[in-house]
Protein backbone atom coordinates (compact mmCIF):
# COMPACT_ATOMS: atom_id res chain seq x y z
CA UNK A 1 0.00 0.00 0.00
CA UNK A 2 1.06 3.70 -0.81
CA UNK A 3 1.99 6.14 1.42
CA UNK A 4 0.56 9.68 1.01
CA UNK A 5 2.28 13.16 2.43
CA UNK A 6 0.40 16.17 1.29
CA UNK A 7 2.35 19.39 1.87
CA UNK A 8 0.25 22.38 2.50
CA UNK A 9 2.04 25.90 2.91
CA UNK A 10 -0.41 29.39 3.66
CA UNK A 11 -0.51 32.29 1.30
CA UNK A 12 1.82 31.15 -1.26
CA UNK A 13 1.61 32.58 -4.50
CA UNK A 14 1.26 30.11 -7.81
CA UNK A 15 3.86 32.45 -9.79
CA UNK A 16 6.44 31.47 -7.04
CA UNK A 17 8.10 28.49 -8.16
CA UNK A 18 11.83 28.53 -9.51
CA UNK A 19 10.74 26.13 -11.84
CA UNK A 20 8.86 28.64 -13.92
CA UNK A 21 11.46 30.84 -14.85
CA UNK A 22 10.09 34.26 -14.74
CA UNK A 23 10.27 37.30 -12.71
CA UNK A 24 9.64 36.30 -9.49
CA UNK A 25 13.60 34.58 -8.89
CA UNK A 26 12.33 32.76 -5.81
CA UNK A 27 14.72 29.89 -5.44
CA UNK A 28 12.99 26.16 -4.88
CA UNK A 29 15.31 23.25 -6.42
CA UNK A 30 13.08 20.70 -4.12
CA UNK A 31 9.96 21.53 -5.55
CA UNK A 32 11.67 21.97 -8.75
CA UNK A 33 12.50 18.60 -8.70
CA UNK A 34 9.34 17.10 -7.43
CA UNK A 35 7.67 18.88 -10.42
CA UNK A 36 10.20 17.55 -12.85
CA UNK A 37 9.64 13.75 -11.31
CA UNK A 38 5.98 14.03 -11.60
CA UNK A 39 3.37 17.12 -12.74
CA UNK A 40 2.73 20.71 -12.38
CA UNK A 41 -0.43 22.12 -12.61
CA UNK A 42 0.01 25.79 -13.79
CA UNK A 43 -3.26 27.02 -13.66
CA UNK A 44 -4.50 25.10 -9.87
CA UNK A 45 -6.70 27.50 -8.29
CA UNK A 46 -9.18 27.55 -4.99
CA UNK A 47 -12.99 28.54 -4.92
CA UNK A 48 -12.72 30.70 -1.54
CA UNK A 49 -9.63 32.04 -0.89
CA UNK A 50 -8.93 32.08 3.00
CA UNK A 51 -7.45 30.21 5.29
CA UNK A 52 -10.08 28.24 7.04
CA UNK A 53 -12.80 27.45 4.54
CA UNK A 54 -9.75 25.89 1.95
CA UNK A 55 -8.53 23.51 4.93
CA UNK A 56 -12.30 22.18 5.49
CA UNK A 57 -12.02 21.74 1.74
CA UNK A 58 -8.63 19.90 1.71
CA UNK A 59 -10.31 17.77 4.08
CA UNK A 60 -13.70 16.99 2.82
CA UNK A 61 -13.75 17.87 -1.09
CA UNK A 62 -15.99 20.19 -0.72
CA UNK A 63 -16.62 23.71 -1.63
CA UNK A 64 -17.64 26.79 1.03
CA UNK A 65 -20.14 27.71 -0.61
CA UNK A 66 -21.99 24.41 -0.43
CA UNK A 67 -20.78 24.46 3.65
CA UNK A 68 -21.70 27.81 3.91
CA UNK A 69 -18.65 29.36 5.02
CA UNK A 70 -16.87 31.35 3.57
CA UNK A 71 -14.43 33.49 5.38
CA UNK A 72 -12.40 32.82 8.45
CA UNK A 73 -14.74 31.95 11.23
CA UNK A 74 -15.51 31.27 15.07
CA UNK A 75 -18.31 28.05 14.92
CA UNK A 76 -17.06 24.98 14.48
CA UNK A 77 -15.80 23.81 11.19
CA UNK A 78 -18.11 21.68 9.07
CA UNK A 79 -15.85 18.17 8.95
CA UNK A 80 -17.98 14.95 10.10
CA UNK A 81 -14.45 13.56 11.66
CA UNK A 82 -15.86 10.26 10.91
CA UNK A 83 -16.25 10.80 7.34
CA UNK A 84 -13.09 13.11 6.89
CA UNK A 85 -10.29 11.92 4.32
CA UNK A 86 -7.63 10.97 7.49
CA UNK A 87 -10.95 9.17 9.02
CA UNK A 88 -11.84 7.30 5.95
CA UNK A 89 -7.67 6.57 5.60
CA UNK A 90 -7.82 5.44 8.64
CA UNK A 91 -10.15 3.33 8.49
CA UNK A 92 -8.77 1.31 5.78
CA UNK A 93 -5.48 0.65 7.72
CA UNK A 94 -3.60 4.05 7.44
CA UNK A 95 -1.78 5.55 9.99
CA UNK A 96 -2.57 8.96 9.92
CA UNK A 97 -1.18 12.27 11.58
CA UNK A 98 -1.05 16.03 11.00
CA UNK A 99 1.53 18.71 11.29
CA UNK A 100 1.25 22.02 11.63
CA UNK A 101 -1.43 24.63 11.08
CA UNK A 102 -4.31 22.87 11.15
CA UNK A 103 -6.37 26.28 11.54
CA UNK A 104 -9.58 24.32 12.94
CA UNK A 105 -12.32 25.26 15.49
CA UNK A 106 -11.95 24.38 17.82
CA UNK A 107 -7.84 24.24 18.08
CA UNK A 108 -7.27 21.03 19.11
CA UNK A 109 -9.90 19.19 17.10
CA UNK A 110 -8.31 16.22 14.84
CA UNK A 111 -11.07 16.07 12.33
CA UNK A 112 -10.48 12.40 12.01
CA UNK A 113 -6.28 12.12 12.25
CA UNK A 114 -5.56 10.18 15.22
CA UNK A 115 -2.37 12.51 16.39
CA UNK A 116 -1.94 16.22 15.71
CA UNK A 117 1.39 18.28 16.30
CA UNK A 118 -0.51 21.59 16.02
CA UNK A 119 0.90 25.43 15.09
CA UNK A 120 0.91 27.94 16.78
CA UNK A 121 -0.41 25.84 19.84
CA UNK A 122 2.47 23.12 20.75
CA UNK A 123 5.01 25.23 19.01
CA UNK A 124 4.86 28.15 21.02
CA UNK A 125 4.60 25.73 24.33
CA UNK A 126 7.86 24.18 22.97
CA UNK A 127 9.78 27.45 22.53
CA UNK A 128 9.01 28.10 26.11
CA UNK A 129 10.92 24.94 27.05
CA UNK A 130 13.94 26.03 24.59
CA UNK A 131 14.49 29.55 26.35
CA UNK A 132 11.90 31.53 23.55
CA UNK A 133 9.13 32.21 25.67
CA UNK A 134 7.59 34.93 23.55
CA UNK A 135 9.84 35.34 21.23
CA UNK A 136 7.13 33.68 18.41
CA UNK A 137 6.43 36.62 16.46
CA UNK A 138 8.62 38.68 19.35
CA UNK A 139 9.95 41.65 16.80
CA UNK A 140 6.57 43.09 17.43
CA UNK A 141 4.62 42.29 13.88
CA UNK A 142 1.52 40.07 13.49
CA UNK A 143 -0.20 38.11 11.39
CA UNK A 144 -1.24 40.49 9.24
CA UNK A 145 1.37 42.91 8.89
CA UNK A 146 3.24 42.87 5.54
CA UNK A 147 6.32 45.32 6.70
CA UNK A 148 9.66 43.06 6.05
CA UNK A 149 11.36 42.01 9.36
CA UNK A 150 13.65 38.97 10.52
CA UNK A 151 12.73 36.38 12.42
CA UNK A 152 12.95 37.02 16.12
CA UNK A 153 14.01 33.29 16.76
CA UNK A 154 17.58 31.29 14.53
CA UNK A 155 16.77 29.14 12.33
CA UNK A 156 16.57 25.72 14.04
CA UNK A 157 13.89 27.60 16.49
CA UNK A 158 11.44 28.80 13.30
CA UNK A 159 8.16 27.22 13.27
CA UNK A 160 9.24 26.27 9.49
CA UNK A 161 11.97 23.89 11.19
CA UNK A 162 9.77 22.65 13.82
CA UNK A 163 7.23 21.28 11.44
CA UNK A 164 9.74 19.69 9.66
CA UNK A 165 11.51 18.14 12.66
CA UNK A 166 7.90 16.84 13.60
CA UNK A 167 7.36 15.20 10.51
CA UNK A 168 11.14 13.71 10.25
CA UNK A 169 9.95 12.31 13.91
CA UNK A 170 7.04 10.82 12.42
CA UNK A 171 8.93 8.94 9.86
CA UNK A 172 10.78 7.03 12.42
CA UNK A 173 7.73 6.56 15.40
CA UNK A 174 5.50 5.25 12.92
CA UNK A 175 4.32 1.81 12.53
CA UNK A 176 6.64 0.07 9.86
CA UNK A 177 3.72 -1.88 8.95
CA UNK A 178 0.95 0.63 8.40
CA UNK A 179 0.74 2.84 5.42
CA UNK A 180 0.65 6.24 6.16
CA UNK A 181 -0.90 9.50 5.72
CA UNK A 182 0.73 12.71 6.86
CA UNK A 183 -0.46 16.46 6.48
CA UNK A 184 2.41 18.90 6.62
CA UNK A 185 0.75 22.42 6.93
CA UNK A 186 3.16 25.61 7.24
CA UNK A 187 2.65 28.57 8.55
CA UNK A 188 4.65 30.32 5.71
CA UNK A 189 5.04 32.39 3.53
CA UNK A 190 1.84 33.81 4.92
CA UNK A 191 3.09 37.14 6.69
CA UNK A 192 4.26 38.14 8.23
CA UNK A 193 7.39 38.29 6.04
CA UNK A 194 10.16 37.14 8.77
CA UNK A 195 12.20 34.37 7.26
CA UNK A 196 15.44 33.74 9.61
CA UNK A 197 19.18 34.55 8.89
CA UNK A 198 20.49 33.82 5.78
CA UNK A 199 17.02 33.79 4.02
CA UNK A 200 16.80 37.26 4.87
CA UNK A 201 19.24 38.74 2.67
CA UNK A 202 19.34 35.81 0.37
CA UNK A 203 17.37 37.84 -2.55
CA UNK A 204 19.65 41.36 -1.30
CA UNK A 205 20.86 41.49 -4.68
CA UNK A 206 18.29 40.32 -6.88
CA UNK A 207 16.03 42.27 -9.22
CA UNK A 208 13.31 41.88 -7.48
CA UNK A 209 9.69 42.83 -9.81
CA UNK A 210 8.05 46.19 -9.24
CA UNK A 211 3.84 45.08 -8.06
CA UNK A 212 1.73 45.61 -11.15
CA UNK A 213 -0.75 48.68 -10.78
CA UNK A 214 -3.29 48.14 -13.66
CA UNK A 215 -5.24 51.03 -14.91
CA UNK A 216 -8.09 49.49 -13.65
CA UNK A 217 -6.51 49.65 -10.26
CA UNK A 218 -5.55 53.29 -10.38
CA UNK A 219 -8.48 54.46 -11.75
CA UNK A 220 -11.71 52.63 -11.46
CA UNK A 221 -11.00 50.48 -8.07
CA UNK A 222 -14.02 48.50 -7.01
CA UNK A 223 -15.40 49.85 -3.69
CA UNK A 224 -14.95 46.46 -1.65
CA UNK A 225 -11.12 46.50 -2.69
CA UNK A 226 -10.62 50.36 -1.57
CA UNK A 227 -11.97 49.65 1.40
CA UNK A 228 -9.42 46.38 1.42
CA UNK A 229 -6.93 48.63 1.00
CA UNK A 230 -7.78 51.44 3.40
CA UNK A 231 -8.60 49.39 6.45
CA UNK A 232 -5.45 47.79 6.16
CA UNK A 233 -3.79 50.94 5.15
CA UNK A 234 -1.57 49.34 2.37
CA UNK A 235 -1.82 52.85 0.75
CA UNK A 236 1.51 53.80 3.09
CA UNK A 237 3.35 50.93 1.52
CA UNK A 238 5.46 52.37 -1.76
CA UNK A 239 6.80 50.07 -4.26
CA UNK A 240 10.69 50.12 -2.54
CA UNK A 241 8.62 49.13 0.74
CA UNK A 242 6.77 46.23 -1.37
CA UNK A 243 10.47 45.17 -2.91
CA UNK A 244 11.93 44.54 0.23
CA UNK A 245 8.54 42.64 1.26
CA UNK A 246 9.11 40.48 -1.23
CA UNK A 247 12.83 39.64 -1.04
CA UNK A 248 11.36 38.66 2.37
CA UNK A 249 8.61 36.44 1.03
CA UNK A 250 10.71 34.88 -1.49
CA UNK A 251 13.50 34.09 1.19
CA UNK A 252 10.51 32.11 3.35
CA UNK A 253 9.42 29.90 0.49
CA UNK A 254 13.19 29.47 -0.07
CA UNK A 255 13.17 28.11 3.82
CA UNK A 256 10.39 26.12 3.37
CA UNK A 257 11.85 24.23 0.71
CA UNK A 258 15.42 23.72 2.21
CA UNK A 259 14.01 22.17 4.91
CA UNK A 260 11.59 20.11 2.42
CA UNK A 261 14.68 18.99 1.40
CA UNK A 262 15.66 17.60 4.59
CA UNK A 263 11.83 15.39 4.88
CA UNK A 264 12.51 13.99 1.24
CA UNK A 265 16.30 13.35 1.83
CA UNK A 266 14.28 10.97 5.04
CA UNK A 267 12.00 9.51 2.50
CA UNK A 268 14.87 8.63 0.59
CA UNK A 269 17.26 6.99 3.33
CA UNK A 270 14.31 4.77 4.89
CA UNK A 271 13.52 3.67 0.99
CA UNK A 272 10.07 5.28 1.50
CA UNK A 273 10.40 7.85 -1.52
CA UNK A 274 9.35 5.70 -4.56
CA UNK A 275 6.14 4.39 -2.50
CA UNK A 276 4.94 7.50 -1.47
CA UNK A 277 2.47 10.27 -3.36
CA UNK A 278 3.46 13.17 -2.71
CA UNK A 279 1.14 16.46 -3.10
CA UNK A 280 2.68 20.16 -2.47
CA UNK A 281 0.07 23.00 -2.89
CA UNK A 282 -0.79 26.15 -1.19
CA UNK A 283 -4.39 27.01 0.35
CA UNK A 284 -4.46 30.70 -1.27
CA UNK A 285 -2.22 33.09 -2.92
CA UNK A 286 -0.71 36.34 -1.79
CA UNK A 287 -1.34 39.75 -4.01
CA UNK A 288 1.91 41.06 -2.99
CA UNK A 289 1.70 44.63 -3.15
CA UNK A 290 -0.16 43.86 -6.90
CA UNK A 291 -3.27 45.76 -7.12
CA UNK A 292 -2.18 47.89 -3.93
CA UNK A 293 -3.05 44.97 -2.14
CA UNK A 294 -1.47 41.97 0.50
CA UNK A 295 -2.54 39.25 1.71
CA UNK A 296 -6.12 36.87 -0.08
CA UNK A 297 -9.22 37.48 -0.23
CA UNK A 298 -10.39 38.59 -3.83
CA UNK A 299 -11.55 36.65 -6.65
CA UNK A 300 -8.41 38.40 -8.46
CA UNK A 301 -5.76 35.70 -9.83
CA UNK A 302 -3.23 36.17 -7.44
CA UNK A 303 -5.32 35.81 -4.54
CA UNK A 304 -7.19 32.57 -6.15
CA UNK A 305 -3.98 31.24 -7.79
CA UNK A 306 -1.76 28.55 -5.96
CA UNK A 307 0.96 26.02 -6.68
CA UNK A 308 -0.06 22.10 -7.26
CA UNK A 309 2.79 19.32 -7.95
CA UNK A 310 1.86 15.63 -7.43
CA UNK A 311 4.69 13.15 -7.58
CA UNK A 312 4.34 9.25 -7.05
CA UNK A 313 4.27 5.92 -8.07
CA UNK A 314 2.24 5.64 -11.19
CA UNK A 315 2.17 9.60 -11.95
CA UNK A 316 3.24 9.87 -15.28
CA UNK A 317 6.22 12.76 -15.52
CA UNK A 318 5.06 15.47 -18.14
CA UNK A 319 5.15 18.87 -19.09
CA UNK A 320 3.09 21.57 -17.17
CA UNK A 321 -0.53 21.16 -17.51
CA UNK A 322 -2.45 23.69 -18.13
CA UNK A 323 -5.83 22.06 -17.03
CA UNK A 324 -8.14 23.83 -14.66
CA UNK A 325 -7.82 22.57 -11.21
CA UNK A 326 -9.12 22.86 -7.67
CA UNK A 327 -8.07 22.26 -4.12
CA UNK A 328 -11.44 20.02 -3.88
CA UNK A 329 -10.07 17.84 -5.93
CA UNK A 330 -7.68 16.69 -3.65
CA UNK A 331 -9.71 14.06 -1.72
CA UNK A 332 -11.36 12.38 -4.46
CA UNK A 333 -8.19 12.24 -6.49
CA UNK A 334 -6.15 10.54 -3.55
CA UNK A 335 -8.75 7.91 -2.56
CA UNK A 336 -9.21 6.86 -6.00
CA UNK A 337 -5.53 6.58 -6.53
CA UNK A 338 -5.03 4.34 -3.32
CA UNK A 339 -8.21 2.25 -4.94
CA UNK A 340 -10.09 3.04 -1.73
CA UNK A 341 -13.70 3.98 -1.84
CA UNK A 342 -15.49 7.03 -0.42
CA UNK A 343 -17.91 6.65 2.15
CA UNK A 344 -21.66 7.03 0.73
CA UNK A 345 -22.18 10.10 3.31
CA UNK A 346 -19.22 12.12 0.85
CA UNK A 347 -20.76 14.38 -1.27
CA UNK A 348 -17.82 16.19 -3.31
CA UNK A 349 -17.34 19.14 -5.58
CA UNK A 350 -14.00 17.91 -6.38
CA UNK A 351 -13.47 15.59 -9.12
CA UNK A 352 -10.48 13.18 -9.08
CA UNK A 353 -7.33 13.90 -11.32
CA UNK A 354 -6.35 10.47 -11.63
CA UNK A 355 -6.50 10.44 -15.37
CA UNK A 356 -4.14 13.25 -15.64
CA UNK A 357 -2.00 12.16 -13.38
CA UNK A 358 -1.44 8.84 -15.60
CA UNK A 359 -0.59 10.61 -18.54
CA UNK A 360 -4.38 10.91 -20.43
CA UNK A 361 -6.43 13.60 -21.39
CA UNK A 362 -9.39 14.39 -19.19
CA UNK A 363 -11.79 16.50 -21.39
CA UNK A 364 -14.75 16.79 -18.35
CA UNK A 365 -11.55 18.67 -16.39
CA UNK A 366 -10.73 20.79 -19.05
CA UNK A 367 -14.17 22.66 -19.78
CA UNK A 368 -15.64 22.38 -16.38
CA UNK A 369 -17.03 25.91 -14.43
CA UNK A 370 -15.22 26.94 -11.77
CA UNK A 371 -17.15 29.15 -9.04
CA UNK A 372 -15.71 31.20 -6.40
CA UNK A 373 -17.03 33.07 -3.37
CA UNK A 374 -15.95 35.12 -0.22
CA UNK A 375 -18.17 36.40 2.66
CA UNK A 376 -17.72 39.04 5.27
CA UNK A 377 -15.87 42.09 4.55
CA UNK A 378 -15.18 41.58 0.51
CA UNK A 379 -18.58 39.67 -0.08
CA UNK A 380 -18.35 38.77 -3.87
CA UNK A 381 -18.03 35.63 -6.23
CA UNK A 382 -16.89 34.50 -9.49
CA UNK A 383 -17.20 32.08 -12.00
CA UNK A 384 -14.58 30.80 -14.59
CA UNK A 385 -14.54 29.14 -17.53
CA UNK A 386 -11.55 28.48 -18.63
CA UNK A 387 -11.05 31.42 -21.13
CA UNK A 388 -12.92 34.00 -18.84
CA UNK A 389 -13.38 35.49 -15.44
CA UNK A 390 -16.53 37.17 -14.19
CA UNK A 391 -16.61 38.95 -10.87
CA UNK A 392 -19.67 40.17 -8.73
CA UNK A 393 -19.10 42.74 -5.83
CA UNK A 394 -22.20 42.93 -3.68
CA UNK A 395 -21.24 46.14 -2.24
CA UNK A 396 -22.64 48.72 -5.04
CA UNK A 397 -23.21 46.08 -7.61
CA UNK A 398 -20.16 46.64 -9.11
CA UNK A 399 -18.39 43.97 -11.75
CA UNK A 400 -15.51 43.04 -13.57
CA UNK A 401 -14.53 40.94 -16.68
CA UNK A 402 -11.59 39.42 -17.52
CA UNK A 403 -10.05 37.31 -20.11
CA UNK A 404 -8.02 34.97 -18.50
CA UNK A 405 -6.37 32.84 -21.27
CA UNK A 406 -5.10 36.28 -22.45
CA UNK A 407 -4.76 38.04 -19.34
CA UNK A 408 -3.89 35.96 -16.75
CA UNK A 409 -2.40 38.67 -13.79
CA UNK A 410 -6.61 40.13 -14.45
CA UNK A 411 -4.40 43.63 -15.63
CA UNK A 412 -7.40 44.78 -18.41
CA UNK A 413 -10.86 44.96 -16.78
CA UNK A 414 -12.98 44.44 -20.16
CA UNK A 415 -16.55 44.88 -17.78
CA UNK A 416 -17.47 48.19 -18.73
CA UNK A 417 -16.71 47.55 -23.26
CA UNK A 418 -19.97 47.44 -24.97
CA UNK A 419 -17.88 44.60 -26.91
CA UNK A 420 -17.95 42.08 -24.27
CA UNK A 421 -21.25 42.74 -22.50
CA UNK A 422 -22.83 39.59 -23.97
CA UNK A 423 -19.97 37.59 -22.59
CA UNK A 424 -20.64 39.34 -19.09
CA UNK A 425 -24.21 38.92 -19.20
CA UNK A 426 -24.13 35.12 -20.06
CA UNK A 427 -21.47 34.70 -17.10
CA UNK A 428 -23.70 36.66 -14.70
CA UNK A 429 -26.75 34.69 -15.38
CA UNK A 430 -24.51 31.49 -14.86
CA UNK A 431 -23.29 32.80 -11.60
CA UNK A 432 -26.34 33.31 -9.96
CA UNK A 433 -28.02 30.29 -11.00
CA UNK A 434 -24.45 28.01 -9.50
CA UNK A 435 -24.95 30.02 -6.08
CA UNK A 436 -28.54 29.66 -5.64
CA UNK A 437 -28.02 26.42 -5.92
CA UNK A 438 -25.61 26.55 -3.22
CA UNK A 439 -28.45 28.53 -1.17
CA UNK A 440 -25.63 31.51 -1.35
CA UNK A 441 -26.36 34.26 0.84
CA UNK A 442 -25.19 36.68 -2.28
CA UNK A 443 -28.56 36.12 -3.61
CA UNK A 444 -31.72 37.61 -2.50
CA UNK A 445 -35.28 35.53 -2.24
CA UNK A 446 -36.02 37.12 -5.47
CA UNK A 447 -33.13 35.14 -6.97
CA UNK A 448 -31.09 38.37 -8.01
CA UNK A 449 -27.77 39.43 -6.57
CA UNK A 450 -27.88 41.42 -3.33
CA UNK A 451 -26.75 44.85 -3.58
CA UNK A 452 -25.49 47.11 -0.82
CA UNK A 453 -24.28 50.75 -0.59
CA UNK A 454 -22.21 51.56 2.27
CA UNK A 455 -20.81 54.53 2.27
CA UNK A 456 -16.99 54.83 1.50
CA UNK A 457 -15.52 56.61 4.27
CA UNK A 458 -12.10 56.05 3.80
CA UNK A 459 -10.81 58.55 6.90
CA UNK A 460 -12.76 55.99 9.56
CA UNK A 461 -11.32 52.37 7.50
CA UNK A 462 -8.12 53.76 8.16
CA UNK A 463 -8.50 54.53 11.39
CA UNK A 464 -9.69 50.92 12.42
CA UNK A 465 -7.02 49.19 11.44
CA UNK A 466 -7.03 45.24 12.75
CA UNK A 467 -4.35 43.81 11.27
CA UNK A 468 -1.49 45.43 13.41
CA UNK A 469 -0.36 45.00 16.69
CA UNK A 470 -0.45 41.28 17.02
CA UNK A 471 2.78 40.02 18.42
CA UNK A 472 4.05 38.47 20.35
CA UNK A 473 2.84 34.95 21.69
CA UNK A 474 2.99 32.89 24.50
CA UNK A 475 2.18 29.69 25.90
CA UNK A 476 0.55 28.03 23.50
CA UNK A 477 -2.97 30.29 22.77
CA UNK A 478 -4.32 29.88 19.07
CA UNK A 479 -5.58 31.98 16.23
CA UNK A 480 -8.21 33.64 18.14
CA UNK A 481 -8.62 37.26 17.39
CA UNK A 482 -7.18 37.41 14.04
CA UNK A 483 -3.72 36.00 15.38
Amino acid sequence: MKNVVMITVDQMRGDCLGLLGNEHPVMTPHLDQLSAEGVHFSRAGVTCPVCMPQRVSLLTGQVASRFGLTDNFHVRSPIDRSHSLPAVLTRNGYQTKAVGKMHFEPDRARMGFEHVALHPNDYVAWLEDQGYGGMYRGHGLGGNEVYPVRSAVPERYTHTHWIVDRSVDFLHERDPECPFFLWMVFEAPHSPFDPPEPFDTMYDRFDIPDPLHPEWAVENMPVTLKRKRAIANYENLNDQIIREARRKYYGQITHIDYQLGRFLGELKTMGMLDNTLIIFNSDHGEHLGDYGLFAKSTMLSESMHVPLIIRGPGVVASETVETPVINADLVPTILEYLNIEADTEMEFDGRSLLPVLQGETDQALSQREIVGEIGNDVRAASISDGEWKYIYYEDHGEEQLFHTKADPYDMEDLSGMAEYSEIKSALRIRLRERLKEYGSQLIQEDGNFKVSKEPLDLKALRSQNTLGMRGPMRYGQGYGGGW
